[in-house]
């Protein structure tokens, strides 16, 4: 990419912010020395600006991913609680005892 030569630096001169009502750097681009690829530099900045928000949004959804999973979990618990479990084998063995006194009853 060439750059073009012809303008004006336009760096921003307060707190290297840009901004619609700030002042800029009103030099030539070729006798600027001050400034000297400075709109590459602050093109790396956004860039690593738009990594640091996108490890911070990975980080958002694995805490939300776990969050969800340790809900998911607390209901599977409270089904496992409020569910009665039932062994077969009792059962058989109390029905045979309880058939004989029945039928000796009736």
């Amino acid at each position: 990419e060439k750059e073009e030569h012809d303008g004006i630096c336009g760096c921003p001169l307060a707190g290297q912010v840009i901004t619609t009502d700030g002042e800029v750097c009103t030099k030539p681009k070729r006798a600027c020395t001050r400034h000297v690829a400075w709109e590459k530099l602050r093109l790396a900045e956004i860039d690593m600006e738009r990594v640091e928000q996108d490890l911070k949004l990975e980080g958002s959804f694995d805490e939300m991913r776990r969050a969800k999973s340790r809900i998911a979990n607390r209901t599977n618990l409270m089904q496992i609680l409020l569910n009665a479990t039932v062994e077969h084998t009792n059962i058989e063995t109390r029905n045979q005892e309880v058939l004989p006194t029945q039928n000796q009853e009736a």
